[in-house]
């Protein structure tokens, strides 16, 4: 059995429930409260009220019988049956004698009564007491009334019950259909782009069916990640392999020498190593779109790391490079160290490629606002306006002068990714021939001491 329909029965039976002890209280009602026995209530009555009465210093008292009570009507009469207290109904026309213990019942017009008469007597004198209640009390026929109406309407509210829960069961279970849709749309490689849709709902089960699109949502960045990395590393791998399996067989056939050997075990070597650094380039980028990469932020002293950053990168400096610094000290930034050095060194390395020989690299760190301002000027070959827009993208490469220096094309795209996991911006500034300015924008922190 489905949930809904099992979520229809439950709303089912419990309003079932409900309408039997409804209708168990009505019959209770009309049973033992309005409509009992007029003839047993009348006795009942006219027997309490003869018990009030009490004969004291030669005089009876009768302050404590109750006259009307219960639908019941009382009269005290005197032995000449002449009425002392006490009344009984208008409608009540006949002159019946007065008959001690008699219940019986007395039609006056169009209306029925039950009469009751007792006698007290008490030796030296004695009163009557006579009861009346009409025959066909007014609450029985509202009680027949009510009892018609609730036969009528409840099973009319069973239906709607079952109704409603049916639709409410539906409408609540059909995010999960949603998601059970959704789900097999995507096992099946039918679409992967298929969502469940949800509406913003706050209930669990829109909750759960949000939850669902988040996690396609990974599955789909992951998969077309993958997708990515194999077009990404068969595209540039071919190269390289092409060439090792070219030098291969060119040795095979033609070296005749350890000397021609050796040439082309360095080719193979020389390849091999980029294939490595192409693969490792790859799937460190890969975990940074992916974000799988884990991102240690701490605060740390970032005018300390980009000095020492420089400091390593003038050792390696090419074509007689200098590399100037401007660094504004103690400025405090939640960074992952690692992963700024790596994108610093990037940066230089690429100033360091396409700078000018003889020429300088410049890097300046100057608190800029609310964050911090990192700059790394040179005064190389600059980029083209029309190539600006592309260098942050991956394997992108610049016109035949850039791809001489022998990059990958990945080394920006890395940069780029670095800069937004720390929440920063990074723009570039380029002239063709003068040069080329990286500015990357990180937010700053106060002191390690302020902090505490």
């Amino acid at each position: 059995m489905s949930i809904k329909s099992r979520i229809t029965l439950f709303f089912a039976l419990i309003m079932l429930v409900i309408e039997a002890l409804v209708l168990t209280f009505i019959m209770v009602i009309n049973g033992n409260v309005v409509t009992n026995n007029p003839e047993r209530r009348l006795v009942q009555v006219m027997e309490a009220n003869l018990n009030r009465v009490t004969f004291t210093d030669q005089e009876f008292k009768l302050d404590r019988v109750k006259y009307y009570t219960k639908g019941v009507y009382s009269a005290l009469y005197d032995e000449e049956q002449n009425v002392i207290r006490g009344a009984l109904p208008a409608e009540f026309t006949a002159e019946d004698a007065l008959q001690d213990h008699s219940l019986r019942r007395v039609q006056c017009g169009e209306q029925a009564f039950y009469v009751y008469d007792m006698h007290l007597d008490m030796f030296v004198g004695g009163v009557w007491l006579r009861g009346v209640i009409d025959a066909e009390p007014t609450g029985g026929s509202f009680m027949t009334a009510i009892i018609a109406v609730a036969w009528s309407v409840l099973p009319v509210l069973l239906i709607l019950s079952i109704l409603g829960g049916y639709l409410i069961a539906g409408q609540a279970l059909k995010p999960i259909k949603a998601v059970t849709e959704a789900a097999n749309a995507i096992s099946d490689g039918q679409d992967l782009k298929a969502r469940i849709g949800a509406t913003g709902g706050k209930d669990e089960v829109s909750q759960l069916a949000a939850s669902f699109d988040n996690m396609f949502d990974r599955l789909e960045a992951s998969f077309e990640a993958e997708q990515q990395f194999t077009s990404d590393a068969s595209h540039e791998l071919r190269t390289p392999t092409t060439v090792i399996l070219a030098e291969c067989s060119y040795a095979q056939k033609n070296a005749k020498t350890p000397e021609d050997y050796q040439a082309s075990l360095d080719v193979i070597q020389r390849q091999a190593e980029k294939m490595s650094t192409l693969v490792k380039s790859l799937l460190e980028i890969t975990r940074l779109d992916q974000g799988t990469q884990k991102v240690n932020l701490e605060y740390a002293d970032l005018s300390d790391l980009v000095h020492v950053v420089c400091e390593e990168q003038a050792i390696v400096a090419r074509k007689g490079i200098r590399l100037q610094t401007d660094i504004q000290p103690e400025l405090y930034a939640e960074i992952d160290v690692f992963l700024i050095s790596r994108m610093l060194q990037n940066l230089i390395d690429n100033a360091f490629k396409f700078g000018k020989e003889n020429g300088y690299v410049r890097v300046t760190l100057h608190r800029a606002g609310a964050g911090a301002r990192l700059t790394v000027e040179d005064n190389g070959i600059g980029i083209s306006e029309e190539d600006r827009s592309r260098i942050f993208q991956r394997f992108y490469q610049a016109e035949d002068s850039r791809r001489s220096q022998g990059g990958l094309g990945l080394g920006l795209s890395m940069v780029r990714q670095i800069v937004l996991l720390h929440g920063g911006a990074i723009t570039v500034d380029s002239t063709e021939g003068k040069g080329t300015t990286f500015t990357v924008i990180l937010p700053e922190h106060p002191r390690k001491e302020e902090i505490k």
